[in-house]
C-alpha cells in the first residue's frame, strides 16, 4: 500500500509539473518556476534568522526585501538591535532599505546582477574547496564591484554553498527571470494563494469571534492564549496540508484586512487599547527549523471553552503590560484557574516544549547548551501541583516567580550581577517555599499517581528531547536508552520554561540579556531534574546529584546556586533495589502508570537498558529494518566499541528495497557530557566513552549533517561497517561506501528525494531541511 501510494504520489508530482511547465507565461514565471528552484536549492539555508546575510528566499517578498550585513545571533553585543522578522517588521521594500536591508536584483543584465553571479559563481567554480561552515564563512558583498572582488579572492563563496551548482537548465531559467525584470508571481496567482475554501474561511471567522470576545474573562483568555501561540503554524482538522495561519494582534479588525502589531514580544504593550486577534495564513514556503504545526478544530475550540470559560471564576481588572507584570504569568493572568493553564500547556506538551527549540532561537548553542544530548520529560498530575492544590501558597509563590525578562532587552553591563543576584534569591526563596508545602500536602512523599497519565488517552504524557548541537528536537515517546538524566515539570516549572525562552527572549537583545536567559534556563533545568529526584529515595538523590554534575567547579557551583532543598522528603515509591532507582522509577512510569496509548510504542530498536515487563514482551520486537540497527544502537563508545562517538550529530539513513521504495531512519548521537554547568568550554567537558547512536525511522532533526543511501541487501554490511569503526578514517571509509558528500554530483536527487518522501508521509509536520550544518 505504502509503495501505491509512493507511485500515485510522484505520478501526480509530474503530472503538475507538466502543468506548471505548459502553462507557464511571463506574469507567472515566478510562480511555477522560480519559487520552486529557490524551495529546493536556497532555502535550505536562506531561511530564519540563521540565513545568510538575512537572505531569505521563503517567497518573493523575502527576495525583494534583500540582505543585511547584521548577525542576528550575535552573543556578544553589547546593544539591543532593531528586529528585521520577515513579515512582520516591515512591509514595503521602502521600510527595509531603511532598516539597512540592500537588493541583491541589481541588474536585468545577468553580468551586473548581484544574485544571479553569486549562483553563476558556483558554475564556473564547481569544485572550489570549501573548508568553513555557512555560518563561518558569510560575506555581505552590497555592490557588483564587492562581488567581483570576492569572487577572485575567494570563488568558493559561490551559491549554492559547497555544494554542487546549478543544472544548464535552472540557470538558464533564472536567467530568463533576471532578464525579465525578477518578477514577482502575478496578481492571478496572488489571489489564488490568499483565497481560502470556504470551509477554511469558516473555520477562521469562528476562531477570530472566540479570540475577540469582549467580556474580560475572554480578553484575558485570549491574551494568554495569544502568547502561547504567536509562534505555531496553524492548520485546521481536515484542511488543505500545506495550509497554515499565525495568529496575530492587529490594529484593524480581522474581516477589514489585518494589520499586524509589530511588538519585540508577544507580551508588549500593543500601543492600542483596541485590537484585534486575526490568523492570516503563513506566506512562504514551510522549513522544518521552524515549522511548529498546531491543529485548530471544533473539538480544540469546545476544549477551549471548558478549560477557560466554564467555572464562575472573575476579572476585576485586566493586568497591564508594564514590566514585572506582563513578563510574569503567574501575575498577569493570576485570575485565569491554575488548573486551567496548566492543564492547557499538558494537553499539548510536545508543541509547548519545542517552542523554545524551534522559535526565537531557531539555532544557536547559547539555546540548547543548556540541556543534555537526550533525556526523558514527565510531568506532575494537576491534581499534585502545589500551585492547584492551594490558591494561598500560588498567591505567595507568583511575586517569587520573577524572570529574567522583566529587564527587557537592554539590559546594561554594569547591572547584570545585581539583576542576577535578585533572580536567583527569589528562586530560592521560591524552592524552599515549594519544599514546605511540599511536605503539608504530601507528608509522605510523591508516588506514581502524582504524575500525569495523559487521562489515559493523551501521548504527550512523555516526550523524549534530543540535542544537536546547536539545535535540538522533541519527540512524543521515550525514545533511545534509559536518558542520563530526566525531567519532571509541575505547572511553575512549564510555565517558566515558555516565558523564560520563548515569550520573553528576544534574539535581537544584548549580551547580558541573552545570558541572563540562559542562566535561568540552567536554574529551570536543575530545578526539573531535582523534582524528579523527589520520586526517589532521600538516600539516593545525592549521587545521582552529583554524577550529573561532576567536576569540582560545577559541584562548586551548584552548592553555590543550588544549594540542596528538601533533601530529606520522603517518597511513596517503593524500590527493590537501591542501586537502579532512576531506572527503577522510569520503568514504573512507563509500564505501571502509563498506557499503551499514551506512552507510544516500545522502543524495541534502542532500549537495552530498559527492562519490559514480561506481559508486554511479545510487543518488545523489532521490525523490518531495525533489527540491523539494533546492533549498533545504544552502544556506550567505550575503547572496545568507540564507533558512536565518530558520527555526526544528525545523519539520514535512506533503505531502499528491492522495488525501489526508501525507508528514512534518523541517526542520532548523543553526545555525553560530564556536566552542563557552563556556557563556554563545552568541549572540555565532554564524556566520549559514554556516546551511543539513537536510530528512529522519520525525519528527527532540521540540519543533517550526512544522508547515507543504503541497498537493503547491503543493511548488514552498513551496519558491521559501523560496528567495526575504531578511528575517523574508518568513519570516513563508511562515507566513502555510503554516504552522500556534499560535493557529489548526485547530492540533490538525493536532498529531493528525502524532501519528496518527508512530504508524503508526514503532510502537516513536513519542512525543507536545512543544510548549513552538512559535513565539509
Amino acid at each position: 500500500m505504502q509503495f501505491i501510494k509512493m507511485l500515485l504520489f510522484c505520478f501526480i508530482s509530474l503530472v503538475m509539473t507538466g502543468v506548471s511547465v505548459a502553462s507557464t507565461t511571463e506574469s507567472d514565471l515566478y510562480a511555477h518556476k522560480i519559487q520552486p528552484l529557490f524551495d529546493n536549492r536556497c532555502v535550505a539555508c536562506h531561511s530564519c534568522f540563521n540565513a545568510p546575510c538575512q537572505l531569505n528566499l521563503q517567497n518573493y517578498d523575502a527576495f525583494v526585501r534583500g540582505a543585511n550585513k547584521l548577525n542576528v545571533y550575535n552573543g556578544s553585543r553589547t546593544k539591543a538591535v532593531e528586529p528585521t522578522r520577515i513579515w512582520v517588521d516591515a512591509q514595503t521594500t521602502e521600510e527595509w532599505r531603511k532598516k539597512d536591508f540592500f537588493t541583491v536584483h541589481t541588474s536585468q543584465n545577468p553580468d551586473e546582477n548581484l544574485f544571479f553571479r553569486m549562483v553563476h559563481l558556483r558554475v564556473n567554480q564547481p569544485t572550489a574547496k570549501i573548508t568553513k561552515q555557512v555560518h563561518e564563512s558569510e560575506v555581505c558583498s552590497n555592490s557588483i564591484a564587492t562581488e567581483k572582488a570576492s569572487e577572485t579572492a575567494q570563488p568558493e563563496l559561490g551559491m549554492p554553498y559547497g555544494l554542487p551548482p546549478l543544472k544548464a537548465e535552472e540557470l538558464a531559467t533564472l536567467k530568463e527571470w533576471i532578464e525579465k525584470g525578477a518578477p514577482g508571481p502575478s496578481t492571478e496567482m496572488n489571489k489564488k494563494f490568499h483565497e481560502l475554501s470556504s470551509e477554511s474561511l469558516k473555520q477562521v471567522r469562528e476562531w477570530e469571534v472566540f479570540f475577540n470576545g469582549d467580556d474580560k474573562r475572554q480578553k484575558l483568555v485570549s491574551r494568554y492564549l495569544y502568547e502561547h501561540l504567536f509562534l505555531a503554524h496553524i492548520h485546521f482538522k481536515g484542511g488543505t496540508a500545506h495550509e497554515f495561519f499565525r495568529l496575530i494582534r492587529s490594529t484593524s479588525a480581522c474581516e477589514k484586512g489585518p494589520k499586524e502589531i509589530a511588538t519585540r514580544r508577544p507580551n508588549d504593550d500593543p500601543g492600542t487599547e483596541k485590537f484585534f486577534y486575526c490568523l492570516v495564513k503563513f506566506p512562504g514556503t514551510v522549513v522544518m527549523k521552524t515549522h511548529l504545526p498546531y491543529e485548530f478544530s471544533p473539538t480544540k475550540l469546545q476544549r477551549y471553552k471548558e478549560l477557560f470559560l466554564s467555572g464562575d471564576w472573575k476579572v476585576t481588572e485586566l493586568p497591564t503590560y508594564k514590566s514585572a507584570v506582563a513578563e510574569n504569568p503567574f501575575i498577569a493572568f493570576k485570575d485565569i484557574p491554575v488548573k486551567a493553564r496548566y492543564q492547557f500547556l499538558l494537553d499539548d506538551a510536545q508543541y509547548e516544549v519545542a517552542t523554545f527549540i524551534k522559535g526565537p532561537v531557531c539555532n544557536g548553542s547559547m539555546a540548547v547548551n543548556s540541556i543534555q544530548e537526550q533525556f526523558y520529560v514527565f510531568f506532575l498530575a494537576p491534581e499534585s501541583d502545589n500551585m492547584v492544590l492551594n490558591k494561598e501558597y500560588a498567591d505567595r509563590a507568583k511575586d517569587l516567580l520573577i524572570l529574567p525578562g522583566m529587564y527587557g532587552s537592554d539590559v546594561g553591563l554594569i547591572n547584570t550581577p545585581g539583576f542576577l543576584t535578585k533572580v536567583i534569591d527569589y528562586r530560592e526563596s521560591y524552592r524552599k517555599l515549594r519544599s514546605q508545602e511540599l511536605a503539608k500536602l504530601h507528608p509522605g512523599g510523591y508516588t506514581l499517581k502524582d504524575i500525569w497519565d495523559g487521562e489515559q488517552t493523551n501521548n504527550n504524557a512523555v516526550l523524549t528531547v534530543f540535542r544537536h548541537d546547536q539545535n535540538a528536537v522533541v519527540l512524543k515517546g521515550a525514545i533511545g536508552d534509559l536518558s542520563k538524566t530526566a525531567f519532571v515539570l509541575d505547572y511553575p516549572l512549564f510555565e517558566r520554561l515558555v516565558y523564560n525562552l520563548v515569550v520573553n527572549f528576544d534574539v535581537f537583545g544584548n549580551v547580558s540579556h541573552q545570558l541572563m536567559t540562559r542562566i535561568y534556563m540552567d536554574m529551570i533545568r536543575m530545578e526539573a531534574e531535582e523534582l524528579f529526584l523527589t520520586f526517589l529515595p532521600p538516600e539516593a538523590r545525592l549521587a545521582y546529584r552529583r554524577s550529573w554534575y561532576d567536576g569540582i567547579l560545577a559541584s562548586a557551583k551548584m552548592n553555590y546556586i543550588f544549594p540542596t532543598v528538601g533533601s530529606k522528603e520522603p517518597t511513596g515509591i517503593r524500590f527493590t533495589e537501591s542501586q537502579k532507582t532512576k531506572k527503577q522509577l522510569v520503568e514504573k512510569i512507563l509500564f505501571y502508570r502509563l498506557n499503551e496509548k499514551v506512552r507510544g510504542p516500545l522502543d524495541a530498536l534502542n532500549w537495552k537498558k530498559i527492562d519490559v515487563p514480561e506481559n508486554l514482551q511479545k510487543h518488545f520486537k523489532t521490525h523490518g529494518y531495525e533489527s540491523e540497527f539494533r546492533k549498533v544502537a545504544s552502544i556506550a563508545a567505550g575503547s572496545k566499541t568507540p564507533f558512536a562517538r565518530y558520527f555526526p550529530d544528525i545523519a539520514y539513513v535512506m533503505v531502499k528495497n528491492r522495488t525501489g521504495l526508501t525507508t528514512v531512519f534518523t541517526l542520532i548521537h548523543n553526545k555525553e557530557h560530564e556536566n552542563i554547568s557552563w556556557i563556554t568550554g563545552e568541549s572540555l567537558r565532554m564524556a566520549p566513552a559514554e556516546d551511543t547512536l539513537t536510530f528512529k525511522e522519520g525525519y528527527w532533526g532540521s540540519y543533517p549533517n550526512m544522508i547515507f543511501s543504503v541497498k537493503e541487501a547491503e543493511l548488514k554490511k552498513f551496519t558491521d561497517k559501523i560496528h567495526a569503526i575504531k578511528s575517523d578514517s574508518d568513519y570516513q571509509a563508511l562515507v566513502d561506501g555510503f554516504g552522500i558528500r556534499r560535493q557529489n554530483a548526485e547530492f540533490w536527487n538525493y536532498y529531493d528525494e528525502l524532501t519528496q518522501i518527508y512530504k508524503q508521509t508526514s503532510p502537516i509536520e513536513a519542512g525543507y531541511l536545512d543544510l548549513t550544518r552538512y559535513d565539509l
